[in-house]
């Protein structure tokens, strides 16, 4: 039963994706259309939050490995 839930949750999920997916293309486009925002200026932000939220995600990671690693090596008290 729990795999079937877990599928239906998928899905579910894949439907806002692609939602969502739509919802920004079209933003995308009016802004466009709209000459508030070329797809070069677009293509820069991406790439410039990209490489952010992949450093702080490397950070994190490395932060959760060092704070592992100690608890390990702490040995209680006799």
């Amino acid at each position: 039963m729990k795999e079937v839930h877990l599928i239906a949750k998928l899905a579910d999920l894949q439907e806002v994706d692609y939602h969502n997916t739509i919802v920004l293309h079209a933003l995308i486009e009016l802004l466009v259309s709209k000459g508030l925002l070329t797809h070069e200026e677009l293509s820069t932000k991406v790439k410039e939050l990209d490489s952010q939220l992949t450093f702080q995600i490397d950070m994190a990671s490395k932060l959760s490995e060092t704070i592992s690693r100690r608890q390990v090596q702490v040995k209680p008290i006799s």
